[in-house]
């Protein structure tokens, strides 16, 4: 790969008072989901669907961070790729400062190494480790709030939702970006971004419970776009598109949330703070609706 074709990022890597902070964080909070008495605030079990879109993905920080401050928290919640991530950590109970935090300072070196391009330009293992690192090899019976991941088997087309077993190399499998990625072997199946089938999961929301559900649709791009200026810029911008079709459970949504991505990209960290703001600028315009569905009018004048 030359050098002009990896993408870049800014700012440091995480703080030795980072993991501090995210010990203390997590700390008693990897026990069995059945173990633990979570509080429902909202009148009805929210849903909340998060899609795919790389970089894009830090939009939902802001999502969460409107919702949480209104006191609407998700009784459970589906990803793909990039919502994959953020769902993960949010439903393994780490804060959304951290989560944050995490994203301001992320760099593309620690979601994948270079590898000698076969079946992808970048290994995700890094994804996987960080991710194991992040929150612990839990099972997504150990998450404290209910979680699932959409992936694909790129030998049978058939989408994949995990619902049980490891979280992390089910995330890494969602976030498999074909061709920047390496595929994931699992149980006889390779596996990749499941925003080849399905970028917006709601349907497997209301098998978990919810009964209203929210879903944050990255996939509203500012047209004409800027043009690609390096191979991996062309292969997001034209999966990007491809994914753009997989949105069909969006009509099953109750509300849909469209952060303005602008002239962003999904390999540019460097516009990571302007999309969490555009994530809380879009959340803020839909949350009256919101609010009013759930019963819940009293918290716009708080």
């Amino acid at each position: 790969m030359t050098s002009g074709a990896e993408p870049k990022s800014k700012g440091p890597r995480l703080s030795a008072s980072f993991w501090r902070r995210l010990r203390s964080s997590l700390q008693g909070r990897s026990r069995p989901r059945q173990e633990l008495i979570v509080p429902q605030i909202t009148p009805k079990r929210v849903g909340l669907s998060l899609s795919g879109g790389g970089a894009l993905g830090a939009a939902h920080i802001g999502v969460l961070e409107v919702l949480t401050h209104a006191g609407v928290r998700p009784y459970c919640v589906a990803g793909t790729s990039a919502g994959s991530a953020v769902g993960a950590l949010y439903c393994a109970g780490m804060s959304l400062s951290l989560i944050k935090e995490i994203a301001l300072n992320l760099q593309w070196n620690q979601l994948g190494k270079v590898v000698r391009p076969r079946s992808g330009f970048f290994d995700g293992s890094r994804l996987e480790h960080l991710l194991t690192r992040l929150m612990g090899d839990r099972t997504f019976e150990q998450m404290i709030t209910p979680f699932a991941c959409a992936a694909v088997d790129i030998l049978r087309d058939e989408l994949v939702m995990f619902r049980e077993g490891h979280v992390a190399p089910a995330v890494r499998a969602s976030c498999a970006f074909p061709g920047v990625f390496t595929p994931v072997e699992w149980e006889g199946r390779l596996l990749v971004d499941g925003g080849l089938i399905n970028n917006m999961p709601v349907s497997v929301l209301r098998e978990m419970g919810a009964q209203y559900i929210i879903a944050v649709d990255l996939s509203a791009a500012r047209y004409p776009r800027k043009a690609p200026t390096s191979l991996m810029e062309m292969w997001f911008m034209s999966l990007s598109t491809l994914t753009r079709l997989t949105h069909d459970e969006a009509v099953l949504a109750d509300v849909v949330i469209h952060p303005d991505i602008g002239d962003h990209n999904g390999i540019d960290l460097a516009g990571v703070p302007a999309l969490i703001e555009s994530g809380r600028t879009a959340a803020e315009a839909e949350l009256p609706r919101i609010l009013h569905d759930l019963g819940m009018e009293d918290k716009l004048a708080a």
